[in-house]
């Protein structure tokens, strides 16, 4: 109990540290507002580490610390920002037998969550679906054929609801996004896209675009739209995230009640601590 009480104060002390310290966060573009970051720590943190979406109520993050063995789910409630549910076990042991060991990003759909999953050879990319309300596997997974995702690299997935398409895609050197059915998880075709993107580290698909989080090798990141009809790339935000070391990860998509777009991009600060930053986008 009193190593519990310790660990718990050390979390909180950290925590309160890195948020007074944390200069991270601020626009570069004037087409945006920041509006502050919401900070997690301990079990929090490492199951925010990679990816993010939302269902409108809820946040949903997914968190890997390769290292030590840990995936875990996390469910947030966007108006207060409070943990309400976690699974930090969260590989599928049906997965953990074929060497899976990496959960990265994910995307909401009719109550579901589908996750980008990696083997510990990074041959054999994954989907794998759990559900919203207990975050727990449903048992449905799909292991995707090298022909569509070379390099078994998948950092990231996201839904486009209204046709019922699964985007995915690699982290670096692909001028092309795969389009998935969302029901067979088999791919409909291969779309070009205007030019490569550096270290994209999550996406969101909103209104006809697909919102692209990069982990940038500066303090600056960048979140991108691409037109997964046309192949059109824009920069939507140019943001500080405080240091070089910060790793910017998934982003999700929101309205604000007055229709402007909000873009929350979760940021790892260091082994303890991560940012979940919100702007505004006019």
């Amino acid at each position: 109990m009193l190593i519990k009480k310790i660990v718990s104060l050390f979390l909180c002390l950290s925590m309160s540290f890195i948020a007074a310290i944390d200069n991270g966060g601020e626009n570069t573009l004037d087409n945006a507002e920041y509006l502050g970051s919401k900070y997690f720590a301990g079990a929090d943190a490492r199951c925010s580490t990679q990816g993010i979406t939302n269902d409108g109520e809820y946040y949903y993050t997914t968190g890997a610390v390769v290292a030590l063995g840990f995936s875990g789910l996390q469910k947030i409630d966007i108006e207060t920002g409070e943990v309400v549910l976690q699974n930090t076990n969260a590989m599928p042991k049906e997965l953990k037998k074929q060497s899976f060991n990496h959960l990265g990003g994910c995307t909401y759909f009719e109550g579901k969550i589908y996750v980008a999953v990696e083997d510990i050879m990074r041959k054999h990319p994954c989907i794998a679906v759990f559900s919203a309300d207990t975050l727990q596997f449903t048992g449905e997974y799909k292991i995707l054929d090298e022909t569509v995702q070379p390099n078994g690299n998948l950092p990231w997935c996201a839904v486009d609801e209204e046709n019922r398409i699964l985007y995915t895609g690699v982290s670096r050197g692909g001028e092309f996004v795969n389009a998935l059915d969302i029901d067979t998880l088999e791919r409909i075709e291969k779309r070009p896209i205007e030019h490569s993107l550096y270290r994209i580290q999550g996406a969101e698909f909103y209104d006809g675009l697909l919102y692209i989080s990069c982990n940038d090798e500066t303090r600056v990141k960048h979140v991108y739209s691409v037109d997964p009809e046309s192949g059109e790339i824009e920069t939507v935000l140019e943001r500080k995230s405080g240091t070089n070391s910060v790793e910017a990860e998934g982003i999700t998509v929101r309205t604000a009640d007055d229709g402007s777009l909000l873009l929350d991009v979760l940021d790892v600060i260091n082994s303890f601590n991560c940012a979940l930053r919100t702007y505004k986008v006019h």
